[in-house]
Parts: structure tokens; sequence; C-alpha cells
């Protein structure tokens, strides 16, 4: 799934290609702080993960080094059975604010 996703993004997109192929020789907070400062309020970024990977530690120092307020401005919730409403919550607010939320 991870291969044929990244294929789609490579040739679906204006420019996919960048997306999916990484600088070896940056590391992930890099690869991730590069990711941010490219994103716009309107573009979210989508981490495609590996099993047993969480890159939650990650982006909350990201966060800490762009002077978020991680306290106020970011919400990490772990969908599963009954989230969806405690979800959409965060999603309506993050969007009205300007909130970081990690799904």
């Amino acid at each position: 799934m991870t291969i044929a996703l990244s294929n789609f993004v490579a040739k679906t997109l204006p420019n996919g290609s960048a997306y999916v192929d990484m600088d070896s020789a940056l590391n992930f907070e890099q690869v991730l702080m590069s990711s941010l400062s490219n994103s716009t309020t309107t573009t979210p970024l989508f981490f495609i993960l590996s099993p047993g990977t969480n890159p939650v530690k990650d982006v909350e120092a990201c966060g800490k080094k762009m002077g978020v307020d991680l306290s106020k401005c970011f919400h990490n919730i772990a969908l599963g059975q009954g989230q969806d409403v405690i979800a959409m919550n965060k999603l309506e607010i993050s969007h009205k604010e300007g909130h970081w939320i990690f799904l």
C-alpha cells in the first residue's frame, strides 16, 4: 500500500516526486521542518507510517522549535471507537483558531 500511494502521489500531483523522494542526507526532523515550512494553513501534512512508527514526539519537537504553544494549540487524537465526535470537535476548533491537530 505504501508503494502504491507513493507512486500515486509522485505521478498525480504537480511535482509529486518532490513529496515522496527524500534527501537521504537529511534526518526525519530536518525533513519534517522542511515540510512544515512548505505547508500552509490550507495544506495539511499526511504521514504514511510503517507499523511501529510514531512521529508524535518529532512533530511536538518541531512545534516547540517553531514557537507553537503545544499546551494550547496542539491536539493529538487517537482515532478509534467513539473518538469521531471528539476528533470532529477538535477539527472545528483547530480550523477556526489555527491549531495543530494530529489524528
